[in-house]
């Protein structure tokens, strides 16, 4: 169609994407002449397709796993969230710059933590992604003082300790059920439980229910790490809201327009995770 606006979305998985379904719906609702796609790619690629949003054949691109963090050299200026956290998912061109943004700090703190009623002074995170340092500031942007970290590879925590300091206690793997019985939010931010990948197991039996169960996989929407959290009789919460939530904003970096989040959204994004 003529004159018609390109967006896409990057990684590698990126079967499980949705973004184009949520974003085309958008588009359709607000009379908005764009198109969306997904493109699996490599960091070697990377250099290329933004070379397309530079002569505007791409109008924008989100970037998710496992590029948020490599994605950046090749940016010309980091805007918001992204400069706290070093973590890129929403690219545009603003004055021939190519312009790197965070949309997953909004996102969880507006799809998740305002649903949590706990007070949360203290967090346990699984995993040690391009979105770890989001869920970070989110976090820290909600008032947490204590966050613990663990990763089967101890060594990638680092990163997260010299960016936040104090707030931060990297634990290692073997410590995480001693540790993190004493957290009031406890969030998977790994890609296990993901559509195509394996699940997280985790032993829910020694901890109060009380503690706050998070998984940001979104697809499923019900992952194994929540199911098993929830016969222990915890508070769960999905990924589909800070899914939802960080597009959101996305869309309205990119066209000046924040698209309304109503049930029939919830609705036809869940019937095509569940087929």
């Amino acid at each position: 169609m003529k004159n018609r606006k390109n967006f896409l979305v990057i990684g590698n998985p990126i079967k499980h994407s949705l973004s184009p379904f949520l974003h085309n719906y958008w588009f359709h609702k607000n009379n908005i002449n764009c198109e969306y796609k997904k493109l699996a790619t490599t960091k070697s690629s990377i250099k290329k397709i933004l070379k397309r949003v530079r002569k505007r054949e791409i109008e924008g691109i989100n970037v998710t796993i496992p590029f948020k963090n490599s994605v950046i050299k090749h940016l010309d200026v980091l805007k918001g969230d992204a400069l706290k956290t070093s973590s890129v998912n929403t690219v545009y061109l603003n004055k021939n710059k190519l312009i790197g943004d965070n949309t997953d700090v909004y996102g969880f703190s507006s799809g998740v933590l305002r649903k949590v009623k706990t007070k949360i002074k203290t967090a346990g995170i699984i995993g040690a992604g391009g979105v770890t340092s989001s869920i970070i500031l989110a976090l820290i942007q909600k008032g947490v003082k204590k966050i613990y970290i663990t990763n089967r590879t101890f060594s990638k925590l680092k990163v997260f300790k010299k960016k936040f300091k104090k707030v931060i206690y990297p634990i290692k793997w073997n410590d995480r059920y001693k540790v993190f019985a004493d957290v009031q939010i406890l969030i998977n931010v790994t890609s296990l439980g993901m559509l195509g990948q394996k699940d997280l197991k985790f032993d829910f039996s020694i901890f109060d229910k009380k503690i706050n169960v998070v998984d940001i996989v979104y697809n499923p929407e019900n992952t194994r790490f929540l199911k098993d959290a929830r016969i222990n009789g915890h508070k769960t919460f999905t990924g589909l809201d800070m899914f939802i939530y960080q597009a959101q904003k996305a869309f309205y970096i990119w066209n000046g327009k924040n698209p309304k989040i109503t049930k029939d959204i919830y609705k036809k994004l869940r019937k095509k995770i569940n087929g």
